[in-house]
């Protein structure tokens, strides 16, 4: 039986991996479509519908004629400081964007699969203990939080509602990094100015604001890998983190990354850059995946600070070429 997979997002980070995953270690009969506003996407694996998600009309018509089976929502605003200054658009894509394509499953695909890919942000720290799926969900403490506990009770309602009755699944993902992450989030603009010092086009300094925030970091080629497996076998209507229940500062990610570097650097605290954390420390409790589908982790946070390095001394080296040419 042919199988039609959506990808929302088509165009970001995790999804890249995602379908890099999906094609390799898919049976055949199986159909990806993707959904980007990036005009300029495009992919081998995928027939990619070019939509803001937030265009009710647009999205309902591209799931009623693709009538996917299994849906993977990728598509959000995934930044916390992004979120603080852009909170319409947060709202917007995270919960009107989420509703739009639940409505349309629900209508033209009912009893499909859509796998809704949330945030540990929505535990609020749990007071600096490790997070399970059954810890409180806390009040909110930014945009991007308060968007995706929205998200969350729409897809309660998709999931719960008999006239619709879509096997939700909800992935609470915690920070993850890794070769082709934006610049937006720390690891990866640690390593692009690292890049860029190594390449002579900046001075050999870093400069740093508060270096205590703790956090629980996978590798996304983990994560695509966790959401794959758990699409074919999690439950309808669980709840699932996708962590590795490893803690690192701030501090030391950047000391990591200094250390792989082949050339001194030095780290300037700038006062701009310093600013209260919200929570000092995130961790998850990856126990029901590990016990429930056997997932652990393949990369250490080593691996995956170098690949990210690597990833971005490429870039850099295409940059400086461009500019020399």
């Amino acid at each position: 039986m042919e199988t039609s997979i959506l990808i929302t997002g088509c165009s970001g980070f995790l999804a890249s991996h995602l379908i890099n995953r999906l094609i390799t270690h898919s049976k055949e009969g199986i159909t990806l479509y993707g959904l980007t506003e990036v005009k300029t996407f495009s992919s081998p694996h995928l027939h990619v519908f070019h939509e803001d998600i937030r265009n009710r009309l647009a999205i309902h018509n591209i799931i009623e004629k693709i009538r996917p089976n299994l849906t993977f929502h990728l598509a959000a605003i995934a930044n916390v400081g992004f979120s603080w200054k852009h909170q319409e658009e947060t709202y917007g894509v995270n919960f009107i964007g989420t509703s739009n394509l639940l409505e349309g499953l629900g209508k033209f695909v009912p009893g499909s699969r859509v796998m809704l890919m949330s945030s540990g942000e929505l535990y609020g720290g749990n007071n600096g203990n490790p997070c399970s799926e059954s810890t409180h969900v806390a009040t909110p403490t930014n945009p991007y939080a308060l968007s995706k506990v929205a998200m969350e009770m729409i897809g309660d309602l998709y999931g719960l509602h008999t006239e619709h009755d879509l096997e939700i699944i909800k992935l609470r993902a915690f920070n993850f990094t890794g070769p082709g992450q934006s610049r937006l989030f720390m690891a990866s603009d640690f390593s692009y100015q690292i890049a860029k010092i190594e390449k002579g086009m900046e001075e050999r300094v870093i400069n740093v604001g508060n270096l205590t925030a703790e956090r629980d970091f996978s590798d996304v080629r983990d994560i695509a890998r966790y959401l794959h497996e758990i699409a074919l076998k999690g439950h309808n209507g669980g709840i699932y983190n996708l962590c590795s229940g490893r803690v690192f500062s701030t501090l030391e990610v950047l000391d990591k990354l200094l250390s792989f570097s082949t050339v001194k650097i030095e780290k300037r605290v700038d006062a701009s850059k310093l600013r209260p954390v919200d929570v000092p420390k995130l961790q998850g409790d990856n126990r029901l995946i590990r016990e429930s589908f056997g997932l652990i982790p393949n990369y250490n946070m080593d691996q995956t600070l170098q690949d990210l390095l690597d990833y971005w001394r490429e870039r850099v080296n295409l940059e400086a070429k461009g500019k020399n040419a």
